[in-house]
């Protein structure tokens, strides 16, 4: 590996209005203390910089809107490129841009790691091992690589990889399979079949591939989108080009765009603890609970006769929560959100509503 260009790819688009109020556009979640006392980008950030030389920058590609505060709080610690997409296009414009990018700035045949800044991963030492074996089998075999992860539950809220057979193993013990298909996210009935059978991989959304190879696929599987990494490329990647590039190109993900239609794919078994930090419900698989089935997270909270509820306290304030059950209390300097931990799947729903009558700074 000590030859190959690897480049970290870190997705870290979108506001996470799931995490309502701590984030909003000037506090994207990613630069909020969810799984430790460090930001999420920073954590990512952390996570893939024993992966690249001295030579290599880890590579953010964002939004307009949540560009500054990701780089403010990154610029005085660490050292990175930064893609600003002026409009959101899902998944397989962000990639295609990166690609580019990667292939101007390192070659045609560095090899990319994209991760999301949205994830927990523990231990470091395993996430860095699985993803080492990963860049040699994406280099070696020209293949796509997608990090799977061996279910703990019946989840309805993750993609699926049905597994067709193990083909090697790394020194660290780390597994590689070809796969048969990929899976979107199934009914409750599904999930508990996929759970019970071993045959099924959580779908991670972290990928690893040559980019001479993800480049090939995007002229195979999205030849419209191919065109306009062609002209972004022709430009050199200036931010103009950037922005014409965005505003020209098909909205997708690269799942949908391309994953599900490759055939040269593999899958590496992260054999670490992941979680997909996409709502507040996360906090209790990442905190944990207490005797009485509740979850805190922050300081200054006094908590008593309560069940099975979630408080968070991302204030200077102190909080006080008493004999309450399955509710979610999230305070912060300038908003309190109290929600029924049922009524969660529909928080945006509420918060479409809420913006018509509260404050546009909270947003």
């Amino acid at each position: 590996m000590s030859n190959i260009k690897t480049v970290p790819v870190i997705l870290a688009g979108g506001i996470g209005e799931r995490f309502w109020p701590s984030s909003r556009s000037s506090r994207p979640k990613q630069v909020l203390q969810l799984i430790s006392e460090k930001l999420m980008i920073e954590e990512t950030i952390e996570r893939v910089t024993p992966l690249c030389d001295k030579s290599v920058k880890p590579l953010i590609v964002t939004g307009e809107k949540i560009a500054k505060p990701i780089s403010d709080c990154l610029l005085d610690k660490y050292e990175f490129d930064m893609i600003v997409e002026p409009v959101g296009k899902n998944t397989a414009p962000a990639v295609a841009a990166a690609a580019v990018w990667c292939k101007q700035k390192y070659g045609k045949d560095s090899v990319m790691v994209v991760v999301s800044a949205d994830h927990a991963i523990r231990p470091l030492e395993k996430f860095v091992s699985a993803a080492k074996y990963g860049v040699e089998i994406a280099n070696a075999e020209k293949t796509l690589v997608v990090f799977g992860i061996m279910p703990t539950r019946a989840e309805t809220g993750y993609g699926y990889i049905e597994l067709n057979g193990e083909k090697g193993k790394s020194a660290d013990g780390v597994k590689s399979f070809s796969i048969n298909k990929f899976v979107e996210k199934p009914s409750e009935k599904k999930a508990k079949e996929y759970f019970s059978s071993g045959k099924y991989l959580w779908n991670s959304g972290s990928f690893i591939w040559k980019t001479s190879t993800i480049i090939e696929q995007f002229e195979k599987d999205m030849p419209d989108l191919f065109a306009d990494m062609l002209k972004l490329e022709a430009q050199n990647c200036k931010i103009e080009a950037i922005n014409e590039f965005y505003h020209n190109c098909i909205k997708e993900s690269i799942d949908f765009g391309i994953m599900e239609k490759a055939k040269n794919v593999s899958a590496v078994e992260g054999v670490f603890e992941w979680d997909d930090i996409g709502a507040w419900e996360a906090m209790v698989r990442i905190h944990g609970k207490d005797e009485n089935g509740n979850t805190h997270t922050g300081k200054g909270i006094f908590s008593n006769e309560n069940k099975d509820c979630v408080i968070v306290n991302h204030s200077k304030n102190s909080v006080a929560v008493v004999g309450v059950k399955d509710v979610l209390v999230v305070n912060v300097d300038d908003a309190v959100l109290v929600i029924s931990r049922d009524k969660l799947s529909d928080l945006k729903n509420y918060l479409a509503e809420m913006k018509k009558v509260l404050p546009q700074d909270l947003w």
